[in-house]
């Protein structure tokens, strides 16, 4: 490594100002010809997912689809920021969001994002789909300037620093993580790593703070492994600075002080996002996480993607992580550079370099990896962050050897060269960004359809609905303002109890539900105790007819050996409707072909359907839909299940029981035990207390006039008594704060149908009262007769949490100043 001292003699002033406005200026256009997004036409809302489904077709829109992986964008961030920006310019601090699975904490919980500066962005740009695109963009603006900063304070050198900066913001895990906290919070992380390193070299208090501030807004980004990441960055970061330090002057006073200083500033910046902090904590400790096990995607041989794109399976969010193909390449030829001439910042990349093969390409052993604070409970492959990062270090340490050290003749085609080599990773960059991230019209933001119009005019609050798989991913019509139990989200056991009671196979990820109408217990109790009043279906709906059950799972050989065959041995006389297969694709969008499905009693056909491949999707059921209801007996029968195009060099296969009372499959000449995963559908038959309204093609509304009001009456908090709407009557309402009225002389609870935490608190008559808890998910109040009762969000703890902070904020502030003391002057001529 270089020797040199604490004392930086390369301060910013010293090169003219110019050339740094005209990098930010360079670096400005870059991000924009990157992500190639006109905000006035466009927006980068993944909206072309949405408009995919069937629940859309009759929105009058279409947009081609570009990538199937950005659900959570639509299930979790944006009906989010809707109901906060909503609250916000309501003039009411959302502490309390109503429509995230019938209730959870608000804008102060960091995981939803709300305190973060795209999240600014968005609220205050007047239109909804321009400030989405500006959140964005300001997530990768902000991770290029920082990134930019970071690397010029390391090479000095602006060709250099302008490479990196787009080489980070633009890598592969910040270009695949766009619409989540993944990229809000890893945007940050060169901010940390430069603050902290200026600090270092100039001992100069505003650079202090500036760390202070990063690692608050990190701690805030929203997905806490990043930013754990980002930690040990800057740990790896300050013990190469520190060792060269003391190699080149030894141990002395002033490298005690950079230490305690930079220790004093993050301690204040913790306590700045503690707040938000301590609610993910509550968050996650009402959650059990024993589901959620470290791991990896990838293998030592996958690091040959560095080079582009995963060979294998292609793009997909989980498995991008290169940086650009001129990043690639740059980054092994820094190997070369520093064996020429060591440098200890080069040393910081390959050192992030060789933590990433340890941990996410899993070169480590994993009981070593996992003992590594937020391994044990996360994807390694997640960490492939940390690969740009290095990757934008080391490539521009070699950008900076190529670069002209002087702007004399010689050297002007090597200042040709860098500038091809730039626009070249620019091109490159833009070209995966385009095949990850969709930019429809701007009228494609969430579209009104006849249907949810037709719900949006009829629900009160208090009241929610369910969509089914018509409408993909449980949450996307939370975009609505209609609440969804099943919304993207951790949940809680009594949560998952009730879910599991009205739709039984509601969850698809540990987060995510996709439900099938056939799935639905319409006669469930927990459908009113949650006060569904609408069901949103695919027009037909069918309930479960016949059933294949089995132990164990496995994938079968791929269709592409042959058609898959077996029998089915149905017990009872059936009107089918459809068939559902569960699939798997092997990670890619869509299936290779169209698949067929024939059913046949002896050798007589009784049932054929066909589906385009566009309508299979990974790990999902597949419904084979019959042009008419096809009437079976009891009986056995035989299923071909054929892709149109078995010559196909893409795999598809069904998910199948291991075993099956003795049953067993065949593909192509080869027969196997077990029997794949499917579902015959018959026309589901509705309780009188649910009718259906027809209010566009394609899409049933069922409404369930059980639920009448905003809350209900029960007579006990246990078995499963009876709700009564009709003495309940809703005074007042806000989401952290409402009233109902109770009107019946009986004793009993006055129930109100939302998620509450230990921080809802109740009054009856103006007096408070214990909350109880009905089915331990909703907040109840005992009552003897008419009676006025009271729900509200206390959120004093918050300010208390406040208080404590900015205590400990300011004492940190105070001693970091003590001891930083006076910043030295630095000495001119030190190499």
């Amino acid at each position: 490594m270089t020797a040199t001292s604490v004392q930086d003699t390369h301060l910013p002033g010293r090169i003219p100002f110019l050339r740094h406005i005209i990098s930010m200026v360079l670096l400005f256009a870059l991000v924009l010809g990157i992500v190639g997004v006109n905000p006035f036409r466009q927006t980068l809302a993944p909206m072309d997912l949405m408009l995919a489904y069937p629940g859309w077709d009759n929105a009058g829109i279409d947009t081609d689809l570009v990538n199937a992986e950005r659900s959570d964008a639509l299930d979790h961030r944006l009906p989010n920021w809707r109901e906060f920006r909503r609250e916000l310019r309501e003039g009411h601090i959302p502490l309390w969001n109503p429509l995230h699975q019938l209730g959870a904490p608000g804008i102060q919980a960091p995981i939803y994002e709300g305190l973060s500066i795209p999240f600014v962005v968005y609220a205050l740009t007047p239109n909804e789909a321009m400030g989405y695109t500006f959140a964005l963009l300001s997530n990768y603006l902000l991770a290029t300037f920082g990134t930019y900063c970071l690397l010029f304070f390391m090479f000095r050198n602006h060709v250099a620093a302008v490479f990196g900066a787009i080489t980070f913001a633009f890598c592969g895990f910040n270009i695949a993580w766009a619409h989540w906290p993944h990229l809000t919070t890893s945007a940050l992380v060169p901010w940390v790593l430069a603050t902290q390193l200026r600090y270092w070299q100039t001992g100069r208090l505003g650079w202090a703070f500036g760390f202070t501030l990063s690692v608050a807004l990190t701690g805030l980004g929203g997905f806490p492994f990043v930013a754990v990441l980002g930690g040990i960055s800057s740990l790896i970061l300050g013990i190469v600075v520190l060792f060269a330090e003391v190699r080149s002057a030894g141990i002395n006073q002033l490298p005690v002080r950079r230490i305690f200083g930079l220790g004093l500033a993050g301690i204040a910046g913790a306590f700045l996002a503690l707040p938000g902090l301590l609610q993910v904590k509550e968050i996650l400790d009402s959650t059990d996480l024993s589901s959620r096990t470290g791991g990896t995607w990838f293998t030592p041989y996958d690091i040959v993607n560095m080079f582009g794109s995963d060979f294998v399976n292609n793009l997909g969010v989980e498995r991008t992580f290169s940086a650009g193909i001129p990043a690639a390449l740059l980054t092994l030829l820094a190997f070369y550079f520093i064996f020429k001439s060591p440098n200890r910042f080069a040393f910081f990349g390959l050192f992030v370099a060789v933590f990433t093969l340890a941990t996410v390409f899993g070169m480590a052993p994993a009981s070593i990896v996992n003992a590594i604070p937020g391994f044990g409970f996360n994807t390694w492959s997640r960490g492939s962050v940390l690969f740009g990062l290095s990757a934008a270090v080391l490539s521009s340490y070699s950008v900076k050897f190529i670069s002209p050290s002087s702007p004399n003749p010689e050297s002007s085609y090597r200042f040709h060269l860098v500038i091809f080599i730039c626009l070249l990773q620019a091109i490159n960059l833009g070209y995966w960004f385009r095949q990850l991230n969709a930019r429809p019209d701007i009228e494609t933001f969430f579209p009104d359809t006849p249907s949810i119009s037709y719900v949006a005019s009829k629900i009160l609050p208090g009241q929610s609905i369910i969509a089914d798989g018509s409408f993909l991913v449980s949450g996307f019509l939370s975009n609505y303002r209609l609440p969804e139990l099943f919304a993207h989200g951790f949940r809680t056991d009594a949560q998952n109890k009730i879910a599991a009671d009205i739709a039984p196979s509601f969850q698809t990820t540990y987060t995510a539900s996709i439900i099938q109408c056939s799935d639905i217990n319409f006669s469930s109790p927990g459908i009113t105790y949650a006060a569904v009043r609408f069901f949103l279906v695919k027009e037909g709906c069918t309930e479960s007819g016949y059933e294949t059950t089995g132990i164990g799972q496995r994938a079968t050989a791929s269709l592409t050996n042959g058609a898959l065959q077996g029998e089915l041995v149905i017990d009872k006389s059936i009107s089918a409707t459809n068939t559902q297969v569960l699939f798997g694709t092997y990670d890619r969008d869509f299936a290779p072909s169209a698949v067929m499905f024939d059913l046949y009693r002896d050798k007589l056909l009784v049932a054929h359907a066909e589906l385009t491949p566009e309508a299979i999707r990974n790990n999902q059921y597949a419904t084979f839909n019959f042009n008419q209801d096809v009437p079976l007996v009891a009986g056995t029968y035989r299923y071909v299940i054929s892709m149109a195009k078995p010559d196909s060099q893409k795999m598809l296969s069904a998910w199948a029981f291991d075993t099956a009372g003795g049953a067993t499959y065949q593909i192509g000449s080869s027969v196997f035990p077990g029997i794949p995963k499917m579902r015959i559908g018959e026309r589901a038959r509705l309780p009188q207390n649910l009718s259906i309204a027809s209010a566009e093609r394609g899409i049933s509304v069922i409404e369930n006039h059980t639920v009448s009001g905003s809350g209900y009456y029960v007579n006990g908090l246990s078995g499963q008594p009876e709700a009564d709407f009709g003495p309940v009557r809703l005074a007042t309402y806000r989401p952290d704060d409402l009233t109902v009225e109770y009107s019946d002389a009986t004793h009993g609870w006055v129930v109100f149908p939302i998620r509450a935490n230990k921080y809802w608190r109740a009054t009856l008559d103006g007096k408070p009262v214990e909350l109880g808890k009905f089915l331990d998910f909703f907040p109840a109040v005992e009552v003897n007769g008419p009676s006025k009762i009271r729900f509200y969000y206390d959120s004093s703890h918050l300010l208390k949490t406040l208080e404590l902070c900015t205590a400990g904020f300011a004492a940190s502030v105070i001693l970091l100043i003590m001891v930083n003391g006076r910043a030295s002057r630095p000495r001119a001529g030190a190499g």
